[in-house]
């Protein structure tokens, strides 16, 4: 039986927020219109009586800065909503277990982690004494991001995992991560569609990469009924760049595992660099 069992998927919430477990899943889970009242923490505002898409709407979000504020506004609404979503997730998630993705002293960055869901399966399952890195990455001072790196922690105390290093690379207005050492694998799931550049943040992965290095990604296309809407956090200078993203990782990249974008755009695939 894995940790992810036998741990309740709402402990480290409840820690961290206050909440009950029955709280804590109906913060997280999905209905028309909802306007949850989020608690605070020591890391972030409360935030009620707004949908995801009114936070949006609190401004102007066409700046790198102004749509970064946005995953600062909406205070713990993505880490309410992503430990309830990755529930129904958790078999795309041991795709990180998978044999030779990664191996004893690896580095691994989570990138737009969110909660860090991969992440936090990966040291649910694997030996207590494995010695890794983990960068994980997401907008400065994001209450997902915080959430993420007490979490995954917590879960290394609970497992007695001594030989795991956390830390976060927050990524800044105009300022992309720049990691300790070479990465030898880089998760982005459910990120590209979100940055306002996937040319250019791939670019930074890429760079500080192993030669044997894998890439695990997927970027998301949503259909947008009207093409008057505002597609929010869906921007559309990442949908601009998607083909150009592609030709550049098939260029330098070969595909390991999951379809092709060309078969499956919204697919979760493997890479590994070319070398």
């Amino acid at each position: 039986m894995s940790n992810e069992e036998t741990i309740p998927w709402y402990k480290y919430l409840c820690e961290y927020y206050d909440v009950s477990p029955e709280k804590a899943r109906e913060l997280g889970t999905r209905a028309p219109n909802r306007k949850p009242d989020l608690p605070a923490s020591k890391t972030c505002k409360a935030v009620s009586n707004m949908t995801y898409e009114d936070i949006w709407a609190l401004s102007k979000r066409e700046t790198e800065e102004e749509i970064f504020q946005f995953y600062v506004d909406q205070g713990a609404w993505a880490a309410f909503r992503q430990s309830v979503r990755h529930l129904d997730l958790t078999g795309l998630h041991r795709m990180v277990l998978t044999p030779g993705l990664v191996a004893q002293e690896s580095h691994i960055c989570e990138y737009g982690c969110g909660i860090a869901p991969f992440s936090y399966t990966l040291c649910s399952n694997i030996a207590p004494d494995t010695s890794l890195k983990i960068s994980l990455s997401d907008i400065d001072n994001s209450e997902h991001l915080h959430f993420a790196a007490y979490r995954l922690n917590r879960l290394l105390e609970d497992r007695n995992m001594k030989n795991v290093e956390v830390t976060t690379a927050p990524i800044k207005v105009g300022e992309l991560p720049q990691y300790s050492s070479n990465l030898d694998l880089v998760l982005a799931f459910e990120v590209m569609e979100h940055v306002p550049s996937p040319v250019r943040t791939l670019a930074n992965l890429m760079s500080q990469m192993n030669k044997h290095g894998y890439y695990v990604e997927n970027f998301i296309h949503h259909e947008h009924e009207d093409e008057h809407e505002d597609p929010g956090p869906d921007l559309e200078s990442a949908a601009r760049e998607r083909s150009q993203y592609y030709e550049i990782v098939k260029h330098n990249y070969q595909l390991a595992g999951g379809e092709a974008p060309e078969s499956n755009p919204n697919a979760t695939r493997v890479w590994r660099k070319k070398f």
